[in-house]
């Protein structure tokens, strides 16, 4: 028996091993070669997985961090805008409780309607006569009344606590009314200027 052909005898069966063991040296190589290509392909899709998952997380980070910003920054808008107005609210509670401190003080804006014969109109702010106005037109009372406001020196925003009086036995249904869209008008550029309306015939 010959170094290169390998031979076993046993009950009468010659097999060569020679050829076999070519045989198997290429499906093990061949194996072996599949086994590393297979290897690194996995972990080429588990590092292109792991790198996406990374991304994902990095992007959701960033959708966190700015929803979180959003939600800060409405908050702080929030918060501004609750304090502002109870900023307001308390200035018009503080104007409201001045204005009714004055007219417990007898400060109070007056618009008096008389006859001398003809109809006339005085605004007083107390005891203190602030002009006064012949009942020509509604324009003409507008203009006497905020006039009247200016030179009290009261402003647009400031509270107004107004008292038409007239004599309904005497007055003008004419003048009356003259004087009422006036004080309307007034009301529309004053935003706190409340006037009552007293009929001293009842």
């Amino acid at each position: 028996m010959t170094e290169a052909a390998v031979t076993m005898k046993n009950k009468g069966i010659v097999i060569e091993l020679t050829a076999l063991l070519d045989v198997i040296f290429i499906m093990l190589f061949w194996v072996m070669i599949n086994v590393q290509e297979n290897g690194a392909k996995v972990k080429e899709d588990a590092d292109s997985r792991i790198a996406e998952a990374q991304a994902q997380v990095v992007q959701a980070q960033e959708e966190a961090a700015e929803q979180v910003e959003s939600i800060r920054e409405q908050a702080d808008s929030e918060i501004q805008r609750a304090h502002e107005q109870l900023e307001r609210i308390d200035s018009n509670a503080a104007a409201n409780q001045q204005a009714l401190d004055d007219f417990g003080d007898g400060l109070m804006l007056t618009i008096s309607l008389r006859y001398e014969p003809g109809g006339k109109l005085t605004v007083f702010n107390g005891d203190d006569e602030l002009g006064t106005a012949d009942i020509i037109s509604e324009s003409e009372v507008y203009t006497e009344i905020v006039a009247s406001l200016g030179k009290a020196g009261i402003e647009r925003d400031d509270v107004v606590l107004c008292a038409f009086v007239y004599d309904g036995s005497r007055a003008l249904y004419r003048d009356v009314n003259e004087v009422s869209a006036a004080v309307s008008r007034v009301g529309k550029s004053y935003k706190n200027f409340y006037c009552t309306f007293i009929n001293t015939a009842r």
